[in-house]
Parts: structure tokens; sequence; C-alpha cells
């Protein structure tokens, strides 16, 4: 029913104001009648009813006026008790008919005061019966004083009510103030947490007000930015996924399958710099098929293709991991041995010639016989590469010229 935050906080508002108000009525209202009741307690009339109802069965007078003199005179006899009454002039002592006992600056003994006044006195009893009447008195002092002493009480009654009604407030509002302040500190939190990029938050919803409702707003905003962040870190690693596909595929001879001219170039260079820098050794083996136009002439270049496959996988097979191994155009494919010097690197080179000789070529047609001839240099020079490639492509050359399938350093 009450669902908004506005109407809550101004019932609330409402309530402990009116609490706070009901509770320093009630408490002011029971101090001020309890001490009251102790003012008038203060006298003790308890003495003078017993000796006014002894005196009455003593008395036998019909006039009331008679009867209230010579009750004063019995009153008066006893020395400590009409001490007691004269020392409580704030009030009028009159026997059960109505007459003045006691004489004050208002009445004299044996008068009798207006019926209406008897409305708002006091009734002595003594064994069940009424036997005076204590009014309080009309001059002007006593008034004073009965005031300045009711006002007292009814000072302390309400700053006492008051600071009730204040504590009952407090724990009345912390009360209802911890509820709203737990859910906005459970919000504060999962907003930091969030900042911290701990993404996936959730508030816990406790009720049906606009607090309530952004929470809710917030959780399905956290799921949304999760849902968000994960499709976009998906969506990262698919891209980067794909770069480093790309990048490799511009590495590689679609062909073959192995590395291209341009990675040959990359790691030529590098490797160019480290040999000469630190003195090691490098050698580069160019090779060429031998008469590989042919091939593709004479038993297609489907054919072709697969002894292009065939040479780039048997080379593959017989070099080490570290070594670059690279197709360099066309028939040409090309070996970087780094920590090589020319003798070892020829043994690698002509076992690779041997393992192409020897391969069965007619499982792709059955005239087929395919060779390769091999050109090695191991002089680095000082032009990061280029004379080596110069002088591995003499070489190949030279092998070509000596008759084709050999190596030649």
């Amino acid at each position: 029913m009450f669902t908004s935050l506005r109407t809550k906080l101004t019932l609330s508002m409402l309530l402990t104001s009116s609490l706070a108000l009901l509770v320093a009525m009630v408490v002011s209202y029971y101090l001020l009648e309890s001490q009251t009741s102790e003012l008038a307690a203060q006298i003790e009339w308890q003495p003078l009813e017993a000796q006014l109802e002894a005196i009455n069965s003593t008395i036998d007078a019909e006039d009331g006026a008679a009867l209230a003199q010579q009750q004063y005179a019995a009153l008066s006899a006893n020395e400590k008790l009409s001490n007691s009454i004269e020392t409580q002039q704030a009030y009028l002592l009159l026997n059960h008919q109505g007459y003045v006992i006691f004489p004050t600056n208002e009445y004299a003994t044996g008068e009798k005061v207006p019926t209406a006044m008897l409305a708002d006195a006091i009734p002595l009893r003594s064994q069940g019966h009424v036997v005076g009447f204590v009014i309080s008195s009309d001059s002007s002092e006593h008034r004073y004083l009965l005031q300045n002493q009711y006002l007292r009480v009814e000072r302390s009654s309400m700053l006492i009510g008051a600071l009730c009604g204040f504590i009952l407030t407090l724990l009345f509002s912390l009360t209802v103030g911890r509820q709203l302040v737990k859910q906005l500190r459970s919000l504060t939190a999962a907003v930091q947490e969030m900042g911290r990029g701990n993404i996936k938050q959730e508030v816990p919803v406790q009720s049906n007000d606009e607090v309530a409702l952004l929470a809710k707003t917030f959780n399905r905003m956290s799921e949304e930015l999760q849902r968000t962040y994960d499709e976009l870190r998906a969506s990262n690693e698919t891209i980067k996924a794909q770069a480093e596909a790309m990048q490799e595929l511009s590495l590689r001879d679609e062909l073959t399958g192995l590395h291209n001219r341009r990675y040959f170039n990359q790691q030529f260079r590098q490797l160019h710099l480290q040999a000469s820098r630190y003195g090691d050794d490098l050698t580069l083996a160019l090779g060429d098929i031998d008469n590989f136009k042919q091939i593709n002439d004479r038993y297609s270049h489907q054919v072709g293709d697969a002894v292009l496959k065939q040479v780039a996988r048997i080379m593959r097979e017989q070099v080490r991991e570290a070594d670059v191994v690279a197709r360099f155009g066309g028939e040409e494919f090309i070996l970087l041995l780094a920590h090589t010097n020319k003798l070892q690197a020829q043994e690698v080179v002509e076992r690779i010639r041997q393992k192409i000789e020897t391969w069965n070529w007619q499982q792709l047609h059955p005239e087929l016989s395919v060779t390769i001839s091999f050109g090695i240099c191991d002089q680095l020079g000082t032009d990061v590469g280029h004379s080596m490639l110069m002088e591995a492509d003499a070489k190949l050359y030279q092998a070509k010229g000596a008759g084709r399938n050999r190596v030649c350093a």
C-alpha cells in the first residue's frame, strides 16, 4: 500500500511526531497527577480526621456554627495539632456541615462557606464517614505559593515527558532509517565494486519503494553490462585470434604451408645482425627444383603443385625447428641455418637432396622423377645479407651448370 519512499518518510515523520507528543502528554499527566497528589498528601490530615471523629462523638449541637466553635475550641486545646493546622493556612478547614473551624483572612470561625465551594473540597473521612472538608484558601499569597508549586511540578513533568518523547522518537527514527540506510549502503558498496572493475553486482531488494526500484534497475544494468562485457571480451578474443591468423597467413605460403619470402627477410635480417655482432655461424642455402617448367608442361600444373608441396614437406622434416625454411618464389626454396657452418650445412642440404631424389614420385605420376640443386654461402659480409644471397644464387647456378641435382658451396 505504502510503496512510495516519500509517503513512507512523510508517514514516519507524522507518526514519530504524534507518538512523541502522545508520550509527552501521557508522561506529563501521570507525573503531574502523582506529584500534585504528593503535595496534598504532605498535609497530615489523618490525625485531624481521627480528632474530628472523637470531637463529633462528644458534642451534641444542632447549630452548625455552634458546632464549629466547639470543634475549634477542642482542636485548639491540642497544641501540636493546632500548630500543624496553622502551618497549613493555604487551606480552609470545615466541619461536615460546611462551617469554618479554623479562621482565615476571608472566613471566621463558624461561618458557612458557599455550597459551590464544597464541590472542590477534599473530604476528610474517618471510619467511612465524612467528618470534615479541606478547601484551598483564596488567599492571594497562598494561592501564589500553590501556583508556583504547581508550575514547578508542571514544568518538571513536561520536561520529563518531552525527554521520554525525544528518546522514543530517536529510537523509532533509527529503526525506520536503518532499513533505508542499509539498502543505500548496499547500493553504494555495489557501485564502488563496479568502479573497481567487478561489473557483476547484485543488490538485495527488500521493499517496493524508490530505493528498491533503484536497486532493481541497478541489478538489471549490472547484468546487461556483464553480458555486454563478456560479448566484447569474446569478440576481442576472436578478433585477436583472427588478427594472429591473418598475420600468420601473411607470412605463410598458401600452397606449401612454408613461410614466405617476407617472413624470411625479417628473420634473415635479425639473425644476420646477431651473427655479425657475436661472431656466430650463419649459413644460407638456396635451392631450385630441376626442370620444374617441364614438369608443369608435361604432367600438368596440378602435378607441379603436388611436387612443390612434397618438396616443402621433405625440407621441413629434415631441418631443426629453429631453422628457417621458406618458399622463395616459384620453384625456389631457401634455408637459413643459425649456429651452423658451411660443412654442417652441406650435410643437411645433401640429406635433403637425397630424400627428394629417392622419394617415390611415381605416386604422383608413373613417369615422374624430381631432383633439386642447392647453392650454399656462409660468408656474412657487411651488407646485412645481400651479398650472401648473391653468393648463394651464384653457387646455385654453378650447380645447375654442373649437371643439376647437386649441392655447390
